[in-house]
């Protein structure tokens, strides 16, 4: 059950990330703050990825910041999440 909602929420994140003009990417303008149900979803992926090692986490969190240091909380794990998975195929 707990799979399932992993699961849905990933499809949701990642749909979500299509933006009106189609494209993907982190926004470069953050209207409201990231709903915190979605932040626990995403960094509960980045500790299934790394085995619950919660410095690795922040470590790709801050790796993805000073690559792109305008975006938000929500946009950078999305990206650490992205880099793992491409990295890790």
């Amino acid at each position: 059950m707990v799979v399932a909602a992993v699961i849905g929420a990933i499809y949701y994140l990642r749909r979500s990330r299509i933006t009106a003009a189609g494209q993907c990417g982190p926004s470069s303008k953050r209207t409201a703050p990231s709903d915190p149900a979605i932040l626990n979803a995403l960094r509960q992926n980045l500790r299934l990825k790394v085995m619950y090692d919660e410095a690795k986490i922040d470590r790709l969190i801050d790796f993805e910041r000073r690559r792109l240091p305008t975006a938000g909380e929500e946009d950078l794990m999305r990206e650490a999440i992205e880099r793992w998975e491409r990295d890790n195929r």
